[in-house]
């Protein structure tokens, strides 16, 4: 894991520490979340320590909770500590559910139309970016690389640069960076890019976001731009701008996927559904993953290919998702609505096409899912990476199961050779890949897990931390 010193210290910054705090009668519990983010990062602190600062998901102060907590799981981790920030329901209105969702999600993936442009929006996504960086400047003695994560953050680094200029910043955005002419539109596009600007590192998922956000630095703040090396020059720095493809604890999936309790679960999966082929789904229910497209997709297959009928199920696993957004809200309804007309159009007897679980499912059992399922379609209609994808294919020890993959996504870059790679768009040719897929002879398909699972276990969780923080390192130097 990188060659960090002893003396330097690790701290992550983002919107959400990756524990959910819930309250029991013996008194506070913390439990891990899920989420991208989550996956990537929680396996890099508790193998080396370090701090993460975050908003603890409740709204204003309580007295049960403390400021700072140490969260340990595994017996050989080292641990690291929590530190939690506050926000009121202003806040949680104004800059979460208003400006960083509202507003930069939808921007940056692209949905223009869903994109609101509210002053008091952005005022709160200032305050509480402030409020941040003070907490952040309470914790930093001189030695510590403080590593800020993803949209809600954008203007932290140069907040923590403006008191502190001798701080070690970096950043990284999970999400994808919209081409200039869309992200052209936000009015204060200017000091998004000047915020971060603020650090010595900026970090995308794939190098078409990196030049995405270079050529918005040339075009809106009129920077010196070499989109060769990948720099800004910006306040007499030079900040450094480059790819960096996140990914997962390869080896942690693959032990979970062969331990007995989760080849148990895997057997009851299956023994409830004999003799039928699972196809799955997981995700937040979110509009940037195509739910609605995919849906549409299995509805076309069914229709087109009725032979398969009583012999597949389409699993989709919808993670609840901003549940006090209207967007969200709505969308919700839209597909509970989809998925009772399409079942009601083709459930006989004891099958429906579709089982719809709509809740967290806890890591252990989604991975049974997972190697219980002959296919996982992947087809977000914009995604910065999707883990999903690597999860997937590191659960399939004995490599029987094949990756419908959309093109949009951050992992096509590294997996789309052995992956059936679609539009999720274009329902026909979704439709006719499941049915490629099925057919697909079995030496072929573990052809192609075994050639995905060296993709991701060569390109791993720590070696993409190593990656990141190395680069810092040998660009300093």
């Amino acid at each position: 894991m990188s060659n960090l010193n002893n003396n330097e210290s690790l701290i992550v910054v983002s919107n959400r520490v990756p524990y959910n705090i819930v309250k029991t009668r013996k008194g506070i519990r913390y439990k891990k979340s899920v989420g991208g983010l989550v996956t990537a990062l929680d396996p890099i602190l508790s193998t080396r320590g370090g701090l993460w600062i975050g908003w603890n998901g409740m709204v204003g102060r309580t007295r049960q909770v403390e400021k700072k907590v140490k969260v340990k799981e595994g017996k050989n981790e080292t641990g690291y500590e929590l530190k939690f920030i506050n926000l009121t329901k202003q806040d949680v209105k104004n800059y979460y559910h208003g400006f960083s969702n509202r507003t930069l999600w939808p921007l940056f993936h692209g949905f223009i139309f869903q994109t609101y442009f509210d002053i008091e929006y952005w005022k709160s996504y200032q305050r509480v970016n402030k409020k941040f960086a003070d907490e952040v400047l309470e914790d930093v003695k001189g030695n510590e690389f403080i590593w800020v994560q993803d949209y809600h953050l954008t203007l932290l680094p140069k907040l923590l640069r403006d008191k502190n200029p001798n701080l070690k910043l970096l950043y990284f955005l999970h999400t994808p960076f919209p081409c200039h002419e869309i992200f052209r539109l936000l009015p204060w596009g200017r000091q998004i890019l000047e915020g971060l600007l603020g650090c010595d590192l900026v970090g995308f998922q794939t190098r078409r976001d990196a030049q995405n956000f270079l050529y918005s630095c040339k075009e809106i703040i009129k920077s010196e731009v070499d989109f060769n090396s990948g720099s800004v020059r910006f306040d007499s720095r030079e900040v450094s701008v480059k790819s960096f493809p996140i990914s997962i604890d390869y080896n942690r999936f693959r032990y979970i996927a062969q331990r007995k309790e989760t080849d148990k679960f895997c057997n009851k999966i299956r023994k409830a559904n004999e003799n039928t082929r699972l196809i799955i789904s997981v995700e937040r229910l979110d509009y940037t993953k195509g739910i609605k497209e995919r849906l549409f997709s299995i509805e076309r297959f069914f229709e087109k290919y009725p032979v398969y009928r009583k012999k597949v199920i389409f699993i989709q696993i919808s993670v609840p998702s901003r549940t006090k957004i209207k967007e969200y809200i709505e969308f919700k309804r839209e597909i509970d609505e989809l998925v009772g007309r399409i079942n009601g159009r083709f459930a006989e007897e004891m099958w429906s096409p579709i089982n719809y679980i709509y809740q967290v499912v806890p890591q252990p059992k989604l991975i049974a899912f997972y190697k219980a399922s002959d296919i996982c379609m992947v087809t977000p209609l914009r995604d910065g990476m999707n883990l999903i994808a690597k999860e997937y294919v590191s659960s399939k020890p004995n490599g029987n199961g094949i990756l419908i993959l959309s093109n949009f996504t951050g992992s096509a870059d590294e997996m789309k050779q052995h992956s059936l790679v679609v539009n999720p768009y274009d329902i026909e040719e979704v439709a006719d890949s499941i049915d490629k897929a099925l057919s697909m002879p079995l030496e072929e398909k573990k052809k192609k897990i075994f050639a995905l699972q060296k993709v991701v276990r060569k390109n791993d969780v720590f070696n993409w931390s190593s990656n990141f923080l190395d680069y810092y390192l040998k660009a300093a130097s």
